[in-house]
């Protein structure tokens, strides 16, 4: 991606419940480039956010979970080059990603697509303010 990329459709755009946030009425659901279910190469899921952009979408959701980390690192190659002003992205919490402490054990039970990292759950108080920070 090489750049900040122009729209050429304005979306509507709709306050969150009771909050200042305001969200496109139409969101990007990051799942799917996450390889949730399907691979989905490099440049399909370039490609698939630069048209989500340029059609005026500017609510993105993603999570660690999705792909083991996979399709926060391409939602977030989309937006690192967009002004930060003009887009919102949502995400989970609870679920944490780390290299993997046995590399031969996880190769052997890996599912295909998505990093290679393994998913640790913490719901607790304390891990969804790390989560947050």
């Amino acid at each position: 991606m090489n750049g900040a990329i122009t729209t050429s459709t304005p979306l509507e755009r709709r306050k969150l419940g009771r909050t200042d946030v305001e969200l496109t009425t139409l969101g990007f659901g990051g799942a799917t480039i996450g390889e949730v279910g399907v691979r989905v190469s490099e440049a399909q899921a370039t490609a698939t956010l630069e048209r989500a952009w340029r059609s005026g979408v500017r609510y993105f959701d993603t999570a660690p979970g999705y792909g083991r980390g996979l399709s926060e690192l391409r939602v977030g190659r989309l937006l690192r080059e967009q002004p930060r002003d003009e887009f919102v992205i949502s995400t989970k919490v609870g679920k944490m990603l780390r290299p993997p402490r046995d590399v031969d054990t996880f190769a052997a039970l890996q599912r295909p697509g998505g990093l290679p990292f393994e998913v640790l759950f913490d719901y607790s108080y304390d891990g969804i303010l790390r989560a947050y920070e």
